[in-house]
């Protein structure tokens, strides 16, 4: 076999694996000093002196090992090529070949797989879902998606890149989650490797590589201008440049980011100074004729220790928060502020700074700004930018509203005042004030034709409001109508973007399309990790993964999906109510109320209540933290006052609860009279209404047709009991039997439908203190909750324990999955 690849795919180590338990192995290994001399790799092997005769006939009669591995066989000489071709068509010797793929082999060597005398395995850099894999087994445990990616991209799926950099110490453990936070690590071992693939350079190769290191991709004619375009040739058939054509450019970078790394390592203070000062000066006397050039430049002249031009500075932090290299943007935004850039530069640090989540920092500079004097649009722009960052950052709602006000006082052009009220819907709409944002958004179109700007912001409160009424299909055409017209822009605005695909996500959900909602979930999650671990789309979007699989009934990866998110969360957030909303729900669905409640109990300190969208989602798992408890009671009641408070698209969620929770009497009627255009509410609202089994069980049928299969589930469970208590037994077998099947794809849940099948026979009272006795309370602490007699509770315990054979509360909470079970 020949065993080919990119350099550090692992070609050796595996063959290495594969003949590990042989006897007799022989090993030749190739090297460009013994490809000088007949033979030469396999000079080890054979006799020191030569016997006379045919060369390839003695060396392969010497050669008596029955496994032969011949490592990197592309640096072979001729005769040694020869006697490899001559051994695989000999027969009587296993052959196995590596050589590194993309590169010339000998004619002999070609001819193994080219005449089809064996096969040729190639094998490829790892995949993302590969090198997560791989990083999981090797650190025995759960690894940040936002980790592996970042890890994925720097090692560019090779193996012995991946390895050396996890052996470099970058990865802590945070919880049980492995976390990359820190700067990139290179080891002796790693730097030697890569040095050792980059080889010996002439003057000109080096000088090319430095310009790349420092400002890749480079054009091929700026190359060069500043070096030698011969040079770029040769590194290219070294593969260690690449070119790729772009537009009527040709585009030069290095094969690998992490020769860059080395390089620059390699590099001294002056001389990465000169690098990057011949750099700005020839970009700078091209004409800054790209998009990307003004960032680069400024960089280049940061890193060259040329006078700072505020100016430059200015326009390079705008343009590196664009593309969300945020730490670049810190950077160039302080210098920027430091050579004298005054306001502008100050709002626009503030706005860099809200970006990477330092909202009290970001307030600090919008404070110093708002007190220089400035043009009315600048002042409008800023206390826009500042009330956002109060509300969303700090959730300061009060000061955010007075720095509104105080804004538009000074505000007399129509452009500036159309940009307040959309500011002003927009926290209308966060805190839950729909009538307010409405009619904001009316009086905003009522002052005239919006600019360009002014329609792509509208259009993303307007989704928000129609998605917050519960009119998900109006919210997706104006998401689509306002995307539209994002993507004319060259710069188009992420973060609204991110919002338009938020508001998408939620109205998925509320149609029922789950697969819509979980592949929008994922893109706006990829946000984060393409725009420098842009932290608010994480998590984000990481809490509505973890509510879609939730959904779905995934219970496990929900849950694994909500730690991963956790991990990112600040000291404080208004985005820890629904991430750590979500992960307390995964608990509380999968039976561990304990480490719900540990979860719930962080909110509280974490957490920024500013309205339904931060507050809801900790008390839906609060509700079924008390289920989970035995509390159904409590549960209900939480999810009626939930339903009273809710924005209109989560009033269906808050009231079907209640059905879960086994009380659809107390909903069915508001269930049936919401003004919502849904396929998911029509069928929440047909299971509140049902009657029978029957009806219950073709309930389940709808929700498992939608994907939500811990509904179906529960749908079916209760069904079986609706037969039962008919007298149905065949009907209550049949549905027991689904209602089993279906549970068992939801990964662990236990809520209260689905405990009747690990228990059958109980009645929901009868379930609801069976719990809190395995919980270990005593009778008169169970009727004091529920707020019946003791003896009630006495009655209640002797038929559970005659329904399912037990007859103390150990065993039932054995039976019960409870704290002692």
């Amino acid at each position: 076999m020949v065993v080919a690849g990119p350099p550090g795919t692992g070609k050796s180590r595996l063959v290495a694996q594969a003949v590990h338990d042989l006897e007799r192995v022989a090993w030749a290994r190739a090297t460009a000093a013994a490809g000088e001399l007949p033979l030469g790799a396999f000079a080890p092997l054979l006799p020191a002196t030569p016997p006379a005769g045919n060369p390839l006939g003695w060396a392969a009669a010497a050669l008596r090992a029955p496994v032969l591995v011949v490592d990197d066989a592309h640096l072979l000489d001729p005769a040694s090529a020869a006697l490899v071709h001559h051994l695989v068509t000999r027969g009587g010797t296993r052959v196995i070949v590596t050589l590194r793929s993309r590169t010339p082999a000998p004619d002999a060597v070609h001819a193994l797989w080219k005449d089809g005398l064996v096969p040729r395995l190639e094998l490829e850099p790892f995949s993302l879902e590969e090198t997560a894999a791989v990083l999981e087994a090797a650190m025995g445990g759960r690894v940040e998606a936002a980790t592996v990616a970042r890890l994925w991209r720097a090692s560019q799926g090779n193996a012995l890149y991946l390895h050396e950099l996890v052996l470099s110490g970058i990865l802590t453990e945070d919880g049980d989650v492995w976390r990359w936070r820190g700067p990139l690590t290179i080891t002796p071992t790693l730097r030697e490797t890569i040095a050792g693939r980059i080889g010996e350079l002439t003057a000109h190769e080096r000088e090319a590589l430095e310009l790349l290191a420092y400002g890749e991709p480079l054009g091929a004619d700026l190359l060069a201008v500043l070096g030698s375009l011969d040079a770029v040739q040769h590194l290219e058939d070294r593969q260690l440049v690449t070119v790729q054509r772009d537009g009527r450019r040709l585009q030069v970078r290095l094969a690998h980011p992490l020769y860059g790394e080395v390089i620059r390592d390699g590099c001294g203070v002056l001389r990465a100074r000169t690098v990057t000062r011949r750099l700005a000066q020839a970009v700078t006397e091209a004409g800054l004729r790209r998009r990307e050039d003004v960032l680069r430049v400024a960089v280049w002249r940061l890193d060259g220790g040329m006078t700072g031009d505020p100016g430059l500075l200015l326009a390079g932090c705008e343009r590196a928060r664009v593309v969300r290299d945020l730490e670049l943007a810190l950077r160039l935004g302080r210098a920027a502020v430091a050579a004298g850039g005054g306001r502008p530069a100050l709002a626009a640090l503030g706005t860099v700074l809200f970006y990477a989540d330092r909202h009290a920092e970001a307030e600090e500079m919008y404070a110093t700004a708002w007190a220089v004097e400035m043009s009315e649009t600048a002042r409008i722009d800023l206390g826009v930018q500042r009330a956002l960052n109060l509300t969303v950052g700090l959730g300061d709602v009060p000061r955010a509203r007075a720095v509104l006000e105080e804004t538009t006082r000074l505000a007399r052009g129509v452009d500036g005042r159309q940009g307040i009220f959309i500011m002003q819907a927009v926290l209308a709409t966060l805190t839950g004030d729909l009538a307010a944002a409405e009619d904001l958004l009316a009086r905003t179109r009522d002052m005239g034709p919006l600019s360009p700007h002014g329609e792509r912001m509208i259009g993303g409160a307007e989704a928000a409001v129609l998605l917050a009424r519960g009119r998900a299909t109006e919210c997706l055409a104006r998401v689509k109508e306002t995307g539209a017209r994002l993507a004319k822009e060259p710069d188009a605005m992420r973060s609204l973007s991110a919002a338009l695909t938020g508001h998408a996500t939620s109205a998925a959900l509320l149609l029922g399309d789950l697969d819509a909602a979980e592949r929008l979930a994922d893109e706006g999650y990829g946000l984060g990790g393409q725009f420098g671990s842009w932290t608010r789309a994480i998590l984000e979007f990481g809490a509505a993964k973890a509510r879609v699989l939730r959904l779905r009934g995934r219970l496990t990866e929900a849950l694994a999906s909500a730690r991963d998110t956790v991990v990112r969360l600040p000291a404080r957030s208004v985005l820890a109510g629904a991430c750590l909303g979500e992960l307390a729900h995964a608990y509380a669905l999968l039976g561990d109320a304990a480490a719900a409640e540990e979860v719930l109990a962080r909110a509280e300190a974490t957490g920024m209540p500013i309205g339904p969208y931060v507050v809801l989602p900790l008390r839906f798992a609060k509700a079924w933290t008390l289920a989970g408890r035995g509390d159904v009671a409590g549960a209900v009641e939480i999810c009626l006052e939930a339903a009273e408070s809710a924005l209109p698209c989560d009033v269906p969620f808050a009231l079907h609860d209640v059905v879960r929770l086994g009380r659809p009497d107390l909903v069915s009627a508001r269930l049936a009279a919401l003004d919502v255009e849904s396929p998911l509410v029509a069928l929440f609202a047909r299971h509140a209404a049902a009657r029978d089994g029957g009806e219950l069980y073709a309930v389940s049928e709808g929700f498992e047709r939608l994907g939500l299969l811990l509904y179906a589930a529960e749908a079916a469970a209760q069904a079986a009991a609706r037969h039962r208590e008919s007298g149905l037994w065949r009907g209550m077998r049949t549905a027991e039997t689904r209602a089993w099947r279906l549970s068992q794809r939801c990964q662990g849940a236990r809520t209260l439908a689905l405990m009747d099948l690990d228990v059958p026979g109980l009645t929901p009272r009868q379930r609801e203190i069976a719990v809190l006795a395995a919980q270990g309370l005593t009778n008169r602490e169970i009727a004091e909750r529920l707020v019946v007699s003791v003896r009630t509770v006495a009655n209640t315990l002797y038929a559970v324990y005659d329904k399912t054979g037990v007859n103390d509360r150990t065993a039932l909470a054995a039976l019960l999955g409870g704290p002692e079970g």
